[in-house]
């Protein structure tokens, strides 16, 4: 029998393949529109890499740190992935608005993140990367 810690290490490895926002935002971007030649829009999409590399160290060292110290870090977890979680969002819309694309209203991207934050406090932020299902970028 698969121990439950052991379980969710694989778990959320198996989804490092998920994108991060800034990621699926440049891909939903029309690269016709002429904000996406400007040097803001390229600075843009360049830095984006950042939060693509965070989200796939917060799916290894969240359950990681999990399954080493126990159930003393499930706060610091939860909150370093809303944090993290955040900043994506604000990265993506940010991308968004400068690229010439359609970006979420600051009640939407309000919301968004909230979704976030509730599908992590609802797994215990065991699942650092189950967020990503439960929301649209």
């Amino acid at each position: 029998m698969v121990s439950s810690r052991l379980l969710i290490t694989m778990t959320a490895i198996c989804l490092t393949g998920c994108a991060s926002y800034s990621s699926k935002a440049i891909g939903s971007l029309d690269n016709q529109h002429p904000a996406f030649q400007t040097v803001d829009c390229q600075n843009a999409r360049e830095n984006a890499w950042v939060h693509e590399d965070l989200k796939q160290i917060k799916l290894v060292a969240g359950p990681s740190l999990l399954l080493f110290a126990g159930p003393i870090l499930a706060i610091p977890v939860l909150l370093a992935n809303l944090g993290l979680n955040t900043a994506d969002h604000l990265k993506a819309n940010d991308i968004k608005t400068v690229c010439g694309g359609k970006a979420l209203t600051p009640d939407e991207l309000t919301q968004s993140i909230v979704i976030d934050t509730g599908v992590a406090a609802a797994t215990g932020a065991l699942l650092p990367g189950a967020t990503v299902l439960a929301s649209k970028p």
